[in-house]
C-alpha cells in the first residue's frame, strides 16, 4: 500500500520524456504492471525471458501514449526469488542496458520477501518508497538495514501520499502559496 508501483510508472513516465525507458514487473508474486497498460495475465513477461520460454520482443509492449516500453511479469512461477537470483536475469539486465537510457525495476515489497534485497545486487541503484502517516519508522529504518547488509547502492527514500491538506503539516500552507503561481 506504500504506492511502489505508482511511483515506478510515474517516474518512468517522467523519464520517457526525455529518455529512452524500460519498465519492467519483477514482483512476480502480486503483478499489476502488465494490466495498467490493458495486457493480460497471459502476456509473457520476465519470468518467461528469465526461464528461457519466450523472447524478448515477444515480452516487451511499447506504450504509445508515453512512448515507454514495459516487460510485465508475465506467468506467475513457484520460486520467483530463484529466477531473480538467477545469472540468467543478471545477463538480461546487461543486455537491456545496451537499448534503454533508464531500467526501472518494481519490484514485491522489501519487509513481505527478500526479492527487492536480490534485485538490488544487479540494479545499479534503489529507490526506497514509503507511505506518510502509515509505515512505521521501525519498519523503515529495518528496510533500509536490510538493503544496507546486502550491498544496496540505496539513491534515496521516496515519501509517498503526504495528506497536503492535514492540519498538522505545513504542506497545504506551502503548496498553497505556490499552487497559485502554477496555475
Amino acid at each position: 500500500g506504500e504506492g511502489k508501483t505508482t511511483v515506478s510508472e510515474n517516474l518512468a513516465f517522467a523519464l520517457a520524456q526525455m529518455e529512452n525507458v524500460l519498465l519492467i514487473d519483477a514482483d512476480m508474486r502480486r503483478p499489476s504492471l502488465g494490466a495498467r497498460f490493458g495486457l493480460s495475465s497471459s502476456h509473457p513477461g520476465l519470468s518467461n525471458l528469465i526461464a528461457g520460454s519466450a523472447n524478448l520482443a515477444s515480452c516487451i509492449h511499447h506504450d504509445e501514449q508515453s512512448g515507454l516500453d514495459l516487460i510485465p511479469a508475465g506467468a506467475i512461477p513457484r520460486m520467483p526469488q530463484e529466477l531473480l537470483a538467477s545469472d540468467r536475469f543478471e545477463r538480461l539486465l546487461n543486455k537491456l542496458r545496451e537499448k534503454y537510457d533508464r531500467i526501472i525495476i518494481d519490484t514485491a515489497p522489501l519487509q513481505v520477501v527478500s526479492d527487492a534485497q536480490v534485485v538490488s545486487r544487479v540494479a545499479d541503484s534503489m529507490l526506497y518508497v514509503v507511505k506518510s502517516d502509515s509505515t512505521r519508522q521501525k519498519v523503515v529504518e529495518s528496510g533500509i538495514r536490510k538493503l544496507y547488509k546486502v550491498g544496496a547502492n540505496l539513491e534515496g527514500l521516496v515519501l509517498n501520499q503526504v495528506d497536503t491538506s492535514s492540519k498538522s503539516s505545513n504542506y497545504g500552507e506551502y503548496y498553497g502559496y505556490y499552487g497559485g503561481r502554477y496555475d
